[in-house]
Protein backbone atom coordinates (compact mmCIF):
# COMPACT_ATOMS: atom_id res chain seq x y z
CA UNK A 1 0.00 0.00 0.00
CA UNK A 2 1.37 3.40 -0.97
CA UNK A 3 0.69 5.66 1.99
CA UNK A 4 0.93 9.35 1.15
CA UNK A 5 2.59 11.75 3.53
CA UNK A 6 -0.04 13.76 5.38
CA UNK A 7 -0.39 17.50 5.00
CA UNK A 8 -0.48 18.65 8.61
CA UNK A 9 -1.46 22.16 9.64
CA UNK A 10 -0.76 23.65 13.08
CA UNK A 11 -3.65 23.09 15.47
CA UNK A 12 -3.54 26.63 16.88
CA UNK A 13 -2.98 30.10 15.52
CA UNK A 14 0.37 30.44 17.29
CA UNK A 15 3.04 30.98 14.63
CA UNK A 16 6.44 31.65 16.22
CA UNK A 17 9.42 32.58 14.11
CA UNK A 18 10.78 29.51 12.37
CA UNK A 19 13.79 27.85 13.99
CA UNK A 20 14.98 24.38 13.12
CA UNK A 21 17.66 23.40 15.63
CA UNK A 22 17.07 23.30 19.37
CA UNK A 23 18.81 22.12 22.51
CA UNK A 24 16.61 21.21 25.48
CA UNK A 25 17.94 22.23 28.89
CA UNK A 26 16.67 22.20 32.46
CA UNK A 27 16.59 25.15 34.82
CA UNK A 28 17.29 22.72 37.65
CA UNK A 29 20.39 21.27 35.94
CA UNK A 30 22.44 24.34 34.98
CA UNK A 31 20.19 25.29 32.06
CA UNK A 32 20.98 29.02 32.06
CA UNK A 33 24.72 28.40 32.52
CA UNK A 34 24.87 25.86 29.69
CA UNK A 35 22.87 28.17 27.41
CA UNK A 36 25.38 30.97 27.99
CA UNK A 37 28.66 29.10 28.31
CA UNK A 38 28.09 26.32 25.77
CA UNK A 39 25.31 27.11 23.29
CA UNK A 40 26.05 30.84 22.91
CA UNK A 41 29.76 30.11 22.51
CA UNK A 42 28.99 27.47 19.87
CA UNK A 43 26.74 29.91 17.99
CA UNK A 44 29.26 32.72 18.20
CA UNK A 45 32.52 30.93 17.44
CA UNK A 46 31.96 27.53 15.82
CA UNK A 47 28.76 28.12 13.86
CA UNK A 48 30.15 30.87 11.58
CA UNK A 49 32.77 28.39 10.36
CA UNK A 50 30.12 25.69 9.88
CA UNK A 51 27.92 28.04 7.87
CA UNK A 52 30.59 28.53 5.21
CA UNK A 53 30.12 24.96 3.93
CA UNK A 54 26.67 24.10 5.31
CA UNK A 55 24.61 24.49 2.12
CA UNK A 56 27.32 22.99 -0.06
CA UNK A 57 27.51 19.86 2.10
CA UNK A 58 23.71 19.60 2.33
CA UNK A 59 23.49 19.78 -1.46
CA UNK A 60 26.03 16.96 -1.70
CA UNK A 61 23.76 14.80 0.48
CA UNK A 62 20.87 15.37 -1.93
CA UNK A 63 23.03 14.45 -4.89
CA UNK A 64 23.55 11.05 -3.29
CA UNK A 65 19.96 10.47 -2.18
CA UNK A 66 18.20 11.85 -5.23
CA UNK A 67 15.46 14.47 -5.16
CA UNK A 68 12.47 13.34 -3.12
CA UNK A 69 8.95 14.57 -2.37
CA UNK A 70 9.93 16.22 0.92
CA UNK A 71 13.63 17.13 1.03
CA UNK A 72 14.26 18.60 -2.40
CA UNK A 73 16.83 21.34 -1.74
CA UNK A 74 19.49 22.12 0.86
CA UNK A 75 17.33 24.69 2.68
CA UNK A 76 14.68 22.01 3.29
CA UNK A 77 16.85 20.62 6.07
CA UNK A 78 16.17 23.84 7.98
CA UNK A 79 12.66 24.53 6.76
CA UNK A 80 11.06 21.09 7.05
CA UNK A 81 12.93 19.30 9.86
CA UNK A 82 13.40 20.05 13.55
CA UNK A 83 16.65 18.81 15.10
CA UNK A 84 16.49 18.50 18.90
CA UNK A 85 19.56 17.90 21.07
CA UNK A 86 18.50 16.60 24.49
CA UNK A 87 20.64 18.08 27.25
CA UNK A 88 18.28 18.56 30.20
CA UNK A 89 19.48 15.60 32.27
CA UNK A 90 21.19 15.80 35.65
CA UNK A 91 24.24 13.77 34.66
CA UNK A 92 23.68 11.49 37.65
CA UNK A 93 26.13 8.84 36.37
CA UNK A 94 28.72 11.61 36.13
CA UNK A 95 28.06 13.35 39.42
CA UNK A 96 31.20 12.32 41.31
CA UNK A 97 33.47 13.32 38.43
CA UNK A 98 31.59 16.60 37.94
CA UNK A 99 31.94 17.44 41.63
CA UNK A 100 35.66 16.69 41.43
CA UNK A 101 36.18 19.42 38.82
CA UNK A 102 33.72 21.80 40.47
CA UNK A 103 30.51 21.32 38.53
CA UNK A 104 27.44 19.07 38.47
CA UNK A 105 26.63 18.22 34.87
CA UNK A 106 28.76 16.29 32.39
CA UNK A 107 27.73 18.55 29.52
CA UNK A 108 29.35 21.52 31.23
CA UNK A 109 32.77 19.86 31.68
CA UNK A 110 35.14 21.91 29.50
CA UNK A 111 38.21 21.27 27.41
CA UNK A 112 40.04 24.49 26.55
CA UNK A 113 40.61 25.21 22.86
CA UNK A 114 42.90 28.10 22.02
CA UNK A 115 43.14 30.95 24.50
CA UNK A 116 39.51 31.82 25.09
CA UNK A 117 37.15 28.97 24.21
CA UNK A 118 35.99 25.83 25.98
CA UNK A 119 34.64 22.83 24.07
CA UNK A 120 32.09 20.63 25.86
CA UNK A 121 30.48 17.27 25.18
CA UNK A 122 27.34 19.11 24.02
CA UNK A 123 29.31 20.80 21.23
CA UNK A 124 29.81 17.41 19.58
CA UNK A 125 26.09 16.66 19.51
CA UNK A 126 25.24 20.14 18.20
CA UNK A 127 27.85 19.85 15.45
CA UNK A 128 26.13 16.65 14.32
CA UNK A 129 23.03 18.70 13.48
CA UNK A 130 24.89 21.36 11.53
CA UNK A 131 22.72 21.07 8.39
CA UNK A 132 19.63 22.09 10.37
CA UNK A 133 20.96 25.24 12.05
CA UNK A 134 19.49 28.47 10.71
CA UNK A 135 21.14 31.87 10.68
CA UNK A 136 19.85 32.55 14.21
CA UNK A 137 21.85 29.60 15.53
CA UNK A 138 20.92 26.78 17.89
CA UNK A 139 17.96 27.82 20.05
CA UNK A 140 17.53 26.79 23.69
CA UNK A 141 14.42 25.46 25.39
CA UNK A 142 14.92 25.67 29.16
CA UNK A 143 12.35 23.64 31.08
CA UNK A 144 11.29 24.76 34.54
CA UNK A 145 9.45 21.53 35.37
CA UNK A 146 10.83 18.02 34.69
CA UNK A 147 8.64 16.04 32.29
CA UNK A 148 10.86 13.26 30.94
CA UNK A 149 13.37 12.96 28.12
CA UNK A 150 10.74 13.62 25.43
CA UNK A 151 8.78 16.18 27.44
CA UNK A 152 10.26 19.35 25.98
CA UNK A 153 9.61 18.15 22.43
CA UNK A 154 6.02 17.21 23.27
CA UNK A 155 5.45 20.59 24.93
CA UNK A 156 7.06 22.40 21.98
CA UNK A 157 4.41 20.96 19.67
CA UNK A 158 1.56 21.24 22.18
CA UNK A 159 2.39 24.96 22.40
CA UNK A 160 1.32 25.34 18.77
CA UNK A 161 4.66 25.24 16.98
CA UNK A 162 4.20 23.62 13.56
CA UNK A 163 4.75 19.86 13.72
CA UNK A 164 7.72 18.87 11.57
CA UNK A 165 9.73 15.81 10.68
CA UNK A 166 11.80 15.44 13.85
CA UNK A 167 15.37 14.23 14.42
CA UNK A 168 16.49 13.75 18.04
CA UNK A 169 20.00 13.27 19.46
CA UNK A 170 21.03 12.75 23.08
CA UNK A 171 23.42 15.48 24.21
CA UNK A 172 26.03 13.08 25.61
CA UNK A 173 26.28 11.06 22.38
CA UNK A 174 29.41 11.36 20.25
CA UNK A 175 29.70 9.83 16.80
CA UNK A 176 32.82 9.03 14.80
CA UNK A 177 30.87 8.81 11.55
CA UNK A 178 30.36 11.91 9.43
CA UNK A 179 27.11 13.81 9.88
CA UNK A 180 26.61 13.69 6.10
CA UNK A 181 26.47 9.88 6.14
CA UNK A 182 23.85 9.79 8.89
CA UNK A 183 21.81 12.60 7.34
CA UNK A 184 21.85 10.82 3.98
CA UNK A 185 20.17 7.91 5.76
CA UNK A 186 17.59 10.18 7.42
CA UNK A 187 16.93 12.02 4.15
CA UNK A 188 16.13 8.79 2.32
CA UNK A 189 13.74 7.89 5.14
CA UNK A 190 12.03 11.27 5.13
CA UNK A 191 11.58 11.14 1.36
CA UNK A 192 10.01 7.66 1.53
CA UNK A 193 6.25 7.96 2.23
CA UNK A 194 6.18 4.48 3.81
CA UNK A 195 8.94 5.14 6.36
CA UNK A 196 8.12 6.82 9.66
CA UNK A 197 10.93 5.82 12.02
CA UNK A 198 14.70 5.76 11.56
CA UNK A 199 17.21 4.89 14.26
CA UNK A 200 20.99 4.81 14.43
CA UNK A 201 22.62 1.83 16.13
CA UNK A 202 26.14 0.55 16.64
CA UNK A 203 27.50 -2.98 16.60
CA UNK A 204 28.54 -4.30 20.02
CA UNK A 205 29.20 -7.81 21.28
CA UNK A 206 26.56 -9.49 23.48
CA UNK A 207 28.97 -9.20 26.41
CA UNK A 208 29.20 -5.42 25.90
CA UNK A 209 25.46 -4.77 25.72
CA UNK A 210 24.20 -7.28 28.31
CA UNK A 211 22.49 -5.45 31.20
CA UNK A 212 23.96 -2.16 29.93
CA UNK A 213 22.55 -0.98 26.58
CA UNK A 214 19.17 -1.15 24.89
CA UNK A 215 19.26 -3.46 21.86
CA UNK A 216 17.45 -2.96 18.57
CA UNK A 217 15.99 -6.22 17.26
CA UNK A 218 16.66 -6.10 13.53
CA UNK A 219 16.44 -8.23 10.43
CA UNK A 220 19.00 -8.09 7.65
CA UNK A 221 22.79 -8.17 7.44
CA UNK A 222 24.72 -5.91 9.81
CA UNK A 223 26.66 -4.62 6.80
CA UNK A 224 23.49 -3.52 4.97
CA UNK A 225 22.94 0.22 4.48
CA UNK A 226 19.69 -0.14 6.42
CA UNK A 227 18.20 -2.89 8.56
CA UNK A 228 14.51 -3.36 9.31
CA UNK A 229 13.45 -2.81 12.91
CA UNK A 230 11.46 -5.65 14.48
CA UNK A 231 11.44 -4.56 18.11
CA UNK A 232 13.34 -3.46 21.20
CA UNK A 233 15.05 -5.21 24.09
CA UNK A 234 15.94 -3.02 27.07
CA UNK A 235 19.33 -3.98 28.55
CA UNK A 236 18.87 -7.72 27.93
CA UNK A 237 20.67 -10.42 29.94
CA UNK A 238 23.53 -12.15 28.15
CA UNK A 239 21.43 -15.15 27.09
CA UNK A 240 18.86 -12.95 25.33
CA UNK A 241 21.56 -10.70 23.86
CA UNK A 242 23.24 -13.72 22.25
CA UNK A 243 19.95 -14.77 20.63
CA UNK A 244 19.45 -11.27 19.17
CA UNK A 245 22.95 -11.05 17.68
CA UNK A 246 23.40 -10.57 13.92
CA UNK A 247 26.72 -11.82 12.55
CA UNK A 248 27.90 -12.12 16.17
CA UNK A 249 26.95 -8.57 17.12
CA UNK A 250 24.00 -6.83 18.72
CA UNK A 251 22.73 -3.49 17.48
CA UNK A 252 22.98 -1.18 20.48
CA UNK A 253 20.58 1.77 20.47
CA UNK A 254 22.51 5.06 20.35
CA UNK A 255 19.62 7.44 21.04
CA UNK A 256 19.81 9.19 17.66
CA UNK A 257 16.49 8.77 15.85
CA UNK A 258 13.84 10.23 13.53
CA UNK A 259 10.04 10.34 13.76
CA UNK A 260 8.01 11.46 10.75
CA UNK A 261 5.82 14.54 10.76
CA UNK A 262 2.79 12.30 10.28
CA UNK A 263 3.65 9.92 13.16
CA UNK A 264 4.46 12.86 15.41
CA UNK A 265 1.09 14.40 14.56
CA UNK A 266 -0.80 11.25 15.58
CA UNK A 267 1.20 11.10 18.83
CA UNK A 268 0.72 14.77 19.72
CA UNK A 269 -3.00 14.69 18.92
CA UNK A 270 -3.44 11.66 21.20
CA UNK A 271 -1.66 13.49 24.01
CA UNK A 272 -3.64 16.66 23.32
CA UNK A 273 -6.79 14.55 23.64
CA UNK A 274 -5.73 13.21 27.04
CA UNK A 275 -4.21 9.87 26.00
CA UNK A 276 -0.56 9.36 26.97
CA UNK A 277 1.02 6.05 25.95
CA UNK A 278 4.67 7.11 26.42
CA UNK A 279 4.78 7.60 30.20
CA UNK A 280 7.80 6.29 32.06
CA UNK A 281 6.66 7.14 35.59
CA UNK A 282 4.80 9.91 37.42
CA UNK A 283 7.77 12.28 37.31
CA UNK A 284 8.61 11.46 33.67
CA UNK A 285 5.31 11.40 31.75
CA UNK A 286 6.99 11.72 28.33
CA UNK A 287 9.89 9.37 27.57
CA UNK A 288 11.66 9.29 24.18
CA UNK A 289 12.38 5.55 24.29
CA UNK A 290 8.73 4.81 25.02
CA UNK A 291 7.71 7.25 22.29
CA UNK A 292 9.69 5.41 19.62
CA UNK A 293 8.45 2.01 20.83
CA UNK A 294 4.85 3.18 20.85
CA UNK A 295 5.02 4.76 17.39
CA UNK A 296 6.63 1.57 16.09
CA UNK A 297 3.74 -0.49 17.49
CA UNK A 298 1.15 1.84 15.93
CA UNK A 299 2.45 1.90 12.35
CA UNK A 300 -0.10 -0.77 11.25
CA UNK A 301 -2.98 1.16 12.83
CA UNK A 302 -1.96 4.64 11.73
CA UNK A 303 -0.58 3.91 8.26
CA UNK A 304 -1.58 0.37 7.34
CA UNK A 305 2.03 -0.84 7.08
CA UNK A 306 3.90 -3.53 9.01
CA UNK A 307 6.03 -2.14 11.82
CA UNK A 308 9.24 -3.62 10.42
CA UNK A 309 8.52 -2.13 6.98
CA UNK A 310 8.02 1.36 8.36
CA UNK A 311 11.16 1.59 10.51
CA UNK A 312 14.80 1.35 9.42
CA UNK A 313 18.09 1.19 11.34
CA UNK A 314 21.51 2.41 10.24
CA UNK A 315 24.59 0.90 11.88
CA UNK A 316 27.45 3.35 12.44
CA UNK A 317 31.09 2.50 12.94
CA UNK A 318 31.92 4.60 15.99
CA UNK A 319 29.81 5.85 18.90
CA UNK A 320 30.26 6.56 22.58
CA UNK A 321 27.83 7.44 25.33
CA UNK A 322 30.03 9.82 27.32
CA UNK A 323 28.09 9.40 30.52
CA UNK A 324 30.71 8.00 32.88
CA UNK A 325 34.43 8.52 33.59
CA UNK A 326 35.71 5.45 31.71
CA UNK A 327 33.67 6.38 28.65
CA UNK A 328 34.89 9.99 28.81
CA UNK A 329 38.47 8.76 29.05
CA UNK A 330 38.06 6.45 26.03
CA UNK A 331 36.39 9.24 24.07
CA UNK A 332 39.05 11.83 24.91
CA UNK A 333 41.81 9.36 24.13
CA UNK A 334 40.34 8.76 20.68
CA UNK A 335 39.91 12.49 20.05
CA UNK A 336 43.68 12.73 20.62
CA UNK A 337 44.00 10.41 17.63
CA UNK A 338 41.57 12.41 15.48
CA UNK A 339 38.38 10.37 15.95
CA UNK A 340 34.97 12.05 16.53
CA UNK A 341 36.05 15.31 14.86
CA UNK A 342 34.64 14.87 11.34
CA UNK A 343 31.65 17.15 11.99
CA UNK A 344 33.71 20.21 12.91
CA UNK A 345 35.37 22.65 10.49
CA UNK A 346 38.98 21.65 9.98
CA UNK A 347 40.31 24.61 11.97
CA UNK A 348 38.33 23.64 15.05
CA UNK A 349 38.97 19.92 14.60
CA UNK A 350 42.71 20.54 14.72
CA UNK A 351 42.40 22.84 17.74
CA UNK A 352 40.22 20.35 19.62
CA UNK A 353 42.60 17.50 18.89
CA UNK A 354 45.56 19.49 20.18
CA UNK A 355 43.64 20.53 23.30
CA UNK A 356 42.73 16.93 24.11
CA UNK A 357 46.36 15.88 23.71
CA UNK A 358 47.11 18.14 26.66
CA UNK A 359 44.41 16.62 28.83
CA UNK A 360 44.98 12.85 28.68
CA UNK A 361 47.86 11.14 30.44
CA UNK A 362 48.68 7.59 29.29
CA UNK A 363 52.07 6.86 30.83
CA UNK A 364 50.90 5.00 33.92
CA UNK A 365 49.04 1.90 34.94
CA UNK A 366 45.76 3.81 35.29
CA UNK A 367 44.26 6.42 32.97
CA UNK A 368 44.18 10.10 33.88
CA UNK A 369 41.98 12.98 32.76
CA UNK A 370 43.81 16.24 33.38
CA UNK A 371 41.72 19.42 33.49
CA UNK A 372 44.78 21.65 33.20
CA UNK A 373 47.84 21.66 30.95
CA UNK A 374 49.90 18.46 31.36
CA UNK A 375 53.07 20.53 31.42
CA UNK A 376 51.95 22.24 34.64
CA UNK A 377 51.05 19.02 36.50
CA UNK A 378 53.64 17.23 38.63
CA UNK A 379 53.75 13.47 39.06
CA UNK A 380 53.07 13.97 42.76
CA UNK A 381 49.85 15.80 41.93
CA UNK A 382 48.82 12.98 39.61
CA UNK A 383 49.56 10.35 42.26
CA UNK A 384 47.54 12.27 44.86
CA UNK A 385 44.60 13.02 42.58
CA UNK A 386 41.16 11.58 43.18
CA UNK A 387 40.31 8.36 41.36
CA UNK A 388 36.76 8.02 40.03
CA UNK A 389 35.83 4.56 38.73
CA UNK A 390 39.47 3.79 37.93
CA UNK A 391 40.19 7.14 36.28
CA UNK A 392 42.45 9.71 37.98
CA UNK A 393 41.01 13.23 37.82
CA UNK A 394 43.62 15.98 38.00
CA UNK A 395 42.43 19.59 38.35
Amino acid sequence: MNIQKLSVEPTTSVQPAFRSSYVTLSQKNLGEKIATKVVDTFNGQILPEIKTTQLQEASAILEKTGIGPVIRKAKDFQEKINFFTLAAGSGSRFKELAQTVGDFNKISLPFRVGNNQDVHMLDFAMALGKYFIGDEGVQTIIATTPSGSFGDIVQHYLNGNPIQDTVVCCGDNVFGDKASEMMEFFTKTINNPNKHIALVGVGRTPEEVANRFGVLECEGDINDSALKLKGFSEKPPIEEAEKLAINGQNIANTGLFYLSKEAMTYLIEEIRGGVNNIKKNDSEPYDFANAVKYVHSQLPNWFGIASNEGADVKVVKKWEDVGEPQALYSFADEVRQGTFLANFPQKFAEQIQEAFKKRIHLNSETPHIIFSDIASVTQEKINNSKKVEGVHIVV
